[in-house]
């Protein structure tokens, strides 16, 4: 009877291993895909979990503005793809599809910059209204034939790829349970720089707040510019801040004003990077006192 099973199983080898490798990593390059299961499937992710903490076991906290610069080689997997190529979107084209979807909301940005806060009266209606912001309409020369033309009155709006900065609003603060230095992001806020009449001009266009987001961007697929294989979403980039920034604002008793307010040039980079020691500095004087 021993051999008989012994024998059995040595003809189902030949028949697993096979059912094992019915599937090739080349499968999913090729026209049925979906069928394909991938390693990267995102549709199941979550985002990552934050530690616990409780208000009373904050210690000392601080809120800062940083600028992500999109034309930084760091930065460049939230700005490309200008369109949407194998499931990645760009940065703003991932947020405006979450709008468009429902996922979570746009607020507008106040006429003083310093002074923002969420508030629920201020939610863009649609992504049309979004798209509409400082729209325009302009004259332009229109080809009807050779040589013959005409005045075409036109509508301008704003162009994802016109999108070359990312405004984030953070809380550092220190838990005393596990003695770490956390920070979380508060809100978002894309910067269009475009060009009129020869000047560069800078504009914020709307804030998203980022907890809501965080379901959605787990989703949401990035480029690794370090390995195809494994890919990783919006939510662990800006977690693990997989991406490079300067400090531009902090929380202070002059209305919160930017630094750009009160130093310029060589001064702001220096003043920039006094705050990031400042944060820095507070944790590592606390383990050497």
């Amino acid at each position: 009877m021993k051999a008989i099973i012994k024998i059995a199983l040595l003809l189902l080898v030949p028949f697993l291993g096979f059912s094992q490798e019915g599937v090739r990593f080349t499968d999913k390059f090729g026209p049925f895909h979906d069928t394909y299961q991938q390693e990267n499937d995102f549709s199941n992710r979550d985002f990552v979990p934050y530690p616990y903490v409780r208000e009373a076991d904050v210690m000392w906290s601080k809120i800062t503005w940083e600028i992500i610069d999109l034309r930084e080689k760091a930065n460049l997997p939230l700005y490309y793809p200008t369109d949407t190529l194998h499931r990645r979107k760009s940065l703003i084209n991932a947020i405006l599809g979450g709008i468009e979807n429902n996922q979570f909301n746009a607020f507008k940005t106040p006429l003083q910059n310093n002074a923002f806060e969420f508030d629920p009266n201020n939610i863009f209606l649609s992504v049309q209204e979004i798209k509409d912001i400082a729209k325009r309409e302009d004259l332009i020369q229109v080809e009807i034939r050779p040589g013959v033309s005409r005045d075409s009155l036109v509508t301008i709006r704003w162009r994802p790829e016109e999108i070359k900065q990312i405004l984030l609003k953070e809380v550092w603060y220190f838990n005393s349970k596990d003695s770490k230095l956390h920070c979380e992001i508060i809100g978002i806020c894309p910067i269009r720089e475009y060009n009129v009449n020869g000047l560069t001009r800078r504009q914020r266009l709307f804030w998203i707040y980022y907890p809501d987001t965080r379901s959605y961007f787990a989703k949401t697929p990035v480029y690794n510019t370090t390995n195809d294989k494994s890919l990783y979403s919006y939510d662990d980039l800006f977690v693990y801040r997989y991406f490079n920034s300067y400090f531009v604002q902090e929380a202070n008793v002059y209305n919160d004003r930017l630094i750009t307010d009160y130093v310029t040039g060589r001064e702001a980079q220096l003043e920039s990077e006094r705050i990031k020691k400042e944060i820095f500095d507070f944790e590592q004087d606390l383990w050497e006192n």
